[in-house]
């Protein structure tokens, strides 16, 4: 019960802070640009608004992706012999992924890695299976499918598109 206090303690805590950073660092948006824009934007946002099934459905998804992220983790920690309980770690899990949505490195990197180490540890994860485990799930939730998603950007970045011809040709000199 005492760490689900502290966790959301400091679940609370980080929100304020990171909260507070864009007021403090200048970051504030123009009112008046803002109220100019709102009925625009407003619009866009009613245009695009997934409404009853399609909702559902993508409440679903996300949810899903979420899950079985969490349980890849899981199984990191069963692959080293180690079980930290389904509550530490979805917690540990939460609290990395709010870390890694600040701007401070891309998709998160080392960010992720040390909150969820330091938030194992602290619930008595040895520091090495923490290690292990954390690193073992971001190879294979973040490097692996950079490999692939590589090959397919540059697939569609050298092949043309269909329906359109590749460069056109120059017309022959002296007509």
């Amino acid at each position: 019960m005492r760490w689900i206090v502290h966790g959301l303690l400091f679940v609370a805590l980080a929100a304020g802070v990171f909260g507070l950073l864009p007021r403090l660092g200048g970051l504030t948006r123009d009112a008046a640009g803002l109220r100019h824009a709102r009925p625009a934007l407003l619009a866009s946002l009613a245009g695009s608004a997934l409404t009853g099934r399609a909702f559902a459905e993508s409440f679903a998804f996300a949810a899903a992706d979420l899950l079985f992220d969490l349980l890849s983790l899981d199984l990191m920690f069963l692959a080293v012999r180690y079980q930290p309980g389904f509550g530490p770690l979805a917690l540990a899990y939460a609290v990395a992924n709010i870390a890694s949505a600040f701007p401070i490195t891309p998709g998160g990197l080392g960010v992720v890695e040390v909150t969820l180490v330091a938030i194992t540890v602290g619930f008595g994860a040895p520091r090495p299976t923490a290690v292990l485990a954390v690193l073992g799930y971001r190879i294979v939730n973040y490097w692996l499918p950079l490999m692939p998603g590589a090959i397919a950007y540059l697939r569609l970045r050298l092949s043309p598109a269909p329906g359109r011809p590749g460069k056109p040709q120059a017309p022959p000199a002296g007509r």
